[in-house]
């Protein structure tokens, strides 16, 4: 695997979850590595050069056993590189059987497909305005065009690869975590989603419209289950985790788990309260929860649980036991549900 790819998603791991203090400094010191020309020399130890080259190798191997300590960050490690990999593969062989190159290949399909028109280029300007700003069409017509093109060929690529004959064999590593916690979802889903979240950390709140998408798209075949995993860096994220369990104890919880998100910057004790009596719930009982710290021992078992499992940021999930670590996109939960689903498909 080329280090640059190693980078590339130890970078988007690190982009999207909150990381508690003191995080993995030899996992930081490989993704901070600078790119180099592997022409170059390092260094010279006794009129003997050290290449970058050489260099590079010693930062992919100490990376790479970084990683592999955590059965899940390896796994990920692994499969972005096979889908790659596969993807090369598939190319390549339906280019051999075509008797082209894998480039002519590509050109070919996207030829079939058809150049893109004015009509699209429009259609794709008028439907994302609000992200391009101001720009005026004239200025961006061409730039939207290229990445129509791209598109094409993103196609393309996808398509030659759905007519390889692909079996994968690599299966992601499965991990025990209780689903103890507030729920919503059908009590007999085949799937159950183990969240792990913190109410101050701003990628928990961003996910929070994809665990919506995920409700919509399976509405029958998905349970998610809600536990805390607070920051030491989040000072009342602790707090707010008690909060919203004396909350759930008035069958109040997801709408107080919204409350918390909305108002992330307001979590002080009053705050509490407040949300409390705008949500109706009886105060004087909800006051009386928190000042006995009623769901302290639930929060610390959270954390030591949590912590078992491998998790180090948040938002953590596990899907079925699948480990998928911070705001992942819809498209990576959906993939890794639907893998799930024809697991238990094929096992039924």
């Amino acid at each position: 695997m080329h280090r640059t790819r190693l980078i590339a998603v130890a970078t988007l791991l690190a982009s999207v979850a909150c990381s508690p203090p003191n995080g993995d400094a030899g996992a930081d010191a490989a993704a901070g590595a600078p790119a180099t020309d592997t022409s170059e020399i390092a260094a010279e130890v006794n009129g003997v050069a050290i290449t970058t080259d050489e260099l590079d190798t010693w930062i992919k191997e100490d990376f790479f056993r970084s990683e592999a300590s955590n059965p899940n960050s390896l796994y990920q490690l692994r499969d972005t590189a096979l889908r790659r990999l596969v993807a090369e593969r598939s190319l390549d062989a339906a280019a051999s059987q075509a008797g082209v190159s894998p480039e002519r290949l590509i050109a070919d399909k996207v030829a079939s497909l058809g150049a893109v028109t004015d009509a699209e280029t429009l259609e794709f300007f008028e439907a994302n305005k609000s992200r391009v700003g101001s720009g005026e069409f004239e200025g961006l017509e061409e730039q939207i065009r290229e990445f129509l093109t791209t598109q094409r060929e993103a196609q393309a690529r996808s398509e030659i690869e759905k007519e390889a004959n692909v079996v994968v064999h690599l299966e992601p590593p499965r991990i025990t975590v209780a689903a103890d916690g507030p729920t919503r979802g059908p009590a007999d889903a085949p799937i159950t989603i183990v969240e792990f979240s913190d109410f101050q950390c701003p990628y928990c709140r961003r996910v929070i419209p994809t665990l919506q998408q995920i409700e919509e798209r399976y509405p029958e075949q998905i349970r998610i289950v809600f536990r805390n995993f607070p920051l030491a860096n989040h000072s009342r994220a602790k707090p707010a985790a008690e909060a919203a369990l004396c909350a759930h104890e008035q069958d109040q919880f997801w709408a107080y788990h919204d409350k918390l998100f909305e108002n992330s910057r307001a979590l002080s004790g009053d705050d509490f309260k407040r949300y409390a009596g705008d949500l109706d719930l009886d105060v004087a009982a909800f006051e009386a929860c928190l000042d006995e710290s009623r769901f302290t021992a639930q929060v610390e078992t959270d954390l030591r649980d949590a912590r078992d499992a491998g998790v180090t940021g948040t938002p953590a999930f596990f899907v079925n036991g699948v480990m998928l670590s911070g705001a992942k996109p819809a498209s990576d939960f959906f993939r890794t549900i639907d893998a799930e689903l024809e697991r238990l498909k094929e096992g039924a």
